[in-house]
């Protein structure tokens, strides 16, 4: 049994998607804090998108491992989190664009 969970990373040019296969209550509030390290780097998109990276990877505990999240450009794990019908595919979003992480319910 999983945890399962993603989050959409959008930034003016398209959409990174992040799963996690374990930590999908966590997803918030690891997106959250993604964010604030990725804080220095804000006016320079590719590092910014690095750091949140690297933050939902070490926070779903999968770095160095073969299993636990996952990095795709088209929305397709599974998401046990996403309810209602607002038109996307992950449930929590990470804007860059905006500066803003939106849990979607």
């Amino acid at each position: 049994m999983g945890d399962r969970r993603m989050a959409e990373i959008r930034t003016g040019e398209g959409s990174l998607y992040f799963y996690t296969h374990s930590t999908g209550s966590s997803l918030p509030h690891d997106a959250e804090r993604a964010l604030q390290l990725a804080e220095p780097r804000r006016d320079d998109t590719n590092y910014a998108l690095r750091r949140v990276v690297d933050h939902l990877i070490h926070a779903s505990y999968s770095r160095d491992s073969e299993i636990g999240s996952g990095l795709m450009f088209d929305a397709t794990a599974e998401d046990e989190y996403l309810t209602g019908d607002w038109g996307g595919r992950a449930s929590v979003l990470i804007d860059l664009t905006g500066w803003e992480v939106i849990v979607r319910t």
